[in-house]
């Protein structure tokens, strides 16, 4: 019987090809949102577009892959110097130059009167 079935022009049809059954929740929006825009796909056309959509997600995953791993590899042999920054000076700190600028005006005598606006 196995040899007949071998032989028979129905079965080398089915041969070729592999169903997958969907069932698509409504209460899950994820599933909510893929069925509408797989419904939204004239019929005779839905089987090329999911296997479309299948594909193009696989190559978008193995592309962020690579550029990850290529990113990991430039950041590992890169060598970061760490700056170091100024302090900043608090409230009751002067500068050296305030401290010159207000020791010149005592030993300038104070003979002159100090504007009002400063």
């Amino acid at each position: 019987m196995n040899g007949w079935r071998n032989n028979c022009w129905h079965s080398k049809m089915m041969s070729d090809r592999r169903r997958l059954n969907l069932s698509f929740s409504m209460t899950s929006p994820l599933q909510r949102e893929a069925w509408d825009i797989l419904s939204a796909v004239p019929v005779g056309q839905r089987i090329d577009a999911l296997c479309l959509a299948v594909c193009r997600e696989h190559d978008r995953d193995s592309l962020l892959d690579a550029v990850r791993t290529a990113i990991r590899e430039e950041l590992g042999g890169a060598g970061f110097v760490k700056e170091e920054s100024e302090q900043p000076q608090g409230a009751g700190d002067v500068g050296d130059d305030v401290l010159g600028f207000l020791l010149a005006l005592q030993n300038d005598g104070g003979e002159e009167k100090p504007d009002p606006l400063f």
